[in-house]
């Protein structure tokens, strides 16, 4: 079996390399397909958009899995193909994003315009109902996707939204008043071990029902 995961951080194992372990040997996802036999295909990344998750899976969808976990996060995320270096680029409408390092890099020409940019995105474009439309567009697409390829039951959606945000159902959401409390990394946010052993127990428990 091959499981296919999706998403930012919280399924990537964010955190985890700041007090020296490796992600990929610990996360909820890895204890998921250990517990089931199943080849694990996690492309998630931290700062990932939900415009990212939708191009991985709609980009190459000559494979089909046997069981999709896909993570939405919050939709002030986004990305762009950067033609002079020939691949996609992350950014988001947030403080943090207008001086961004990597702007920086570009020089002060091109660095002083995608501030700009992004200075005018926060502004006057991106707004709560601009994002919650996005939300709606990426989590319908990805629920067709996975009905067209016969895993309407067999797919597990989690997401970075607090549930008062969203009125899209989810199996798991990361952040909020979840109806999963797991230990965190200190001074992080993120799962700790215990918190990707406490979230694999749980996805275990519904997959196991699905499959």
């Amino acid at each position: 079996m091959k499981f296919y995961f999706d998403g930012d951080s919280f399924t990537y194992g964010g955190g985890l390399k700041k007090i020296g372990i490796v992600p990929e040997d610990v996360r909820w996802s890895r204890i998921l397909c250990d517990h089931f036999g199943a080849e694990e295909i996690n492309l998630a990344t931290g700062g990932a958009s939900n415009d990212g998750v939708m191009r991985h899976l709609l980009d190459d969808p000559s494979e089909v899995y046997d069981f999709y976990f896909l993570q939405l996060t919050i939709s002030n995320r986004s990305e762009f193909y950067d033609t002079k270096k020939k691949k996609w680029v992350r950014y988001a409408y947030s403080p943090d994003y207008t001086h961004h390092k990597r702007w920086a890099s570009r020089g002060l020409e091109e660095g002083r315009k995608f501030r700009e940019w992004i200075d005018f995105g926060m502004r006057r474009i991106y707004n709560d109902h601009y994002g919650k439309t996005k939300e709606n567009i990426t989590y319908n697409a990805l629920k067709s996707y996975v009905a067209s390829v016969g895993r309407s039951k067999k797919s597990f959606f989690s997401t970075l939204l607090l549930p008062e945000l969203t009125d899209n159902k989810y199996d798991l959401h990361f952040l909020g008043k979840r109806q999963l409390v797991y230990e965190c990394i200190p001074n992080d946010g993120h799962p700790s071990v215990e918190g990707h052993k406490t979230i694999a127990k749980h996805v275990i428990d519904i997959v196991k029902e699905r499959l």
